[in-house]
């Protein structure tokens, strides 16, 4: 009996550590819930999440909400506005890379602002070791923010993937962050749809053009708390201007014709 339970407990280890690495997920900064070393353990209530790595939606349906999880750390990690995050991520099967992004909320995930894009060329033939860095804007203000990664594979189920992690950033005392926000592609019948796009197969870039404008606005005040909401500011709709080039690729030009401006108040909760 001792060593069938044993066994049986083995078995199921190997099991998680082989789910775990099925596909990809956020390493670092700790995405919410993970079980990679070195990160905190999951809120009250909540509990490690050992199929990290697996997508949140396909076109067809949707699995989880955007992050994979809504309930923040207590714990954050702390950033300076203009810092460099180079981001890690747990591989298991990179599916002929695809499209990510990267993206900022300073209202626990209701508006986002995208900060990197990297188009096609993201976890294409990725490692154990594949990191990516991402710069925190300069101009971003203070206060507790999520840092969202997103990636649309190339081959396979018309997947999405999406974790989270909380931050905090220092940097001015009350601002704006002006972008675009995310696509959200392949999440449910109701979503942009990409198709595969192995090998020279046409990979649906455009889609990132139409990304809507975003201004988010955080009201200044004592502490990472911020204080009252400063009036929304509508922007002229920005002029095309090129995204990150992705290695070995094209320069990918964004066009916007419409604005939307957020303001929102940092939360107080952890």
């Amino acid at each position: 009996m001792m060593f069938k339970t044993t066994f049986v407990a083995a078995a199921l280890a190997c099991l998680s550590a082989l789910t775990a690495e099925a596909h990809v997920g956020l390493r670092r900064p700790c995405g919410r819930y993970t079980s990679a070393s070195g990160c905190p353990a999951p809120p009250p209530g909540q509990s490690i999440d050992y199929d990290i790595n697996s997508p949140i939606g396909v076109y067809g349906s949707i699995g989880a909400p955007l992050c994979k999880h809504t309930v923040p750390y207590t714990q954050r990690t702390v950033y300076n506005a203009g810092q460099t995050i180079n981001t890690q991520y747990s591989v298991g099967a990179s599916h002929g890379g695809g499209h990510c992004q990267w993206a900022l909320s300073y209202d626990n995930g209701k508006t986002w602002v995208v900060i990197k894009t990297l188009i096609r060329e993201c976890l294409r033939d990725a490692g154990a070791d594949y990191s990516v860095p991402v710069q925190i804007p300069a101009n971003a203000p203070s206060g507790k923010a999520t840092f969202m990664w997103l990636w649309n594979n190339a081959i396979g189920n018309r997947e999405l993937y999406s974790n989270c992690a909380d931050i905090e950033i220092k940097g001015t005392n009350g601002g704006s962050i002006s972008g675009v926000a995310p696509l959200i592609a392949n999440y449910g019948p109701n979503s942009a749809y990409i198709p595969e796009f192995g090998g020279n197969q046409p990979d649906s870039r455009a889609l990132f053009d139409q990304r809507k404008p975003i201004t988010i606005t955080v009201g200044g005040g004592s502490g990472s708390g911020g204080g009252a909401p400063k009036p929304p500011v509508t922007t002229a709709a920005p002029k095309p201007q090129p995204t990150q080039p992705a290695e070995g690729g094209k320069t990918v030009t964004v066009t916007v014709t419409k604005t939307k401006t957020v303001t929102v108040r940092p939360t107080c909760r952890p």
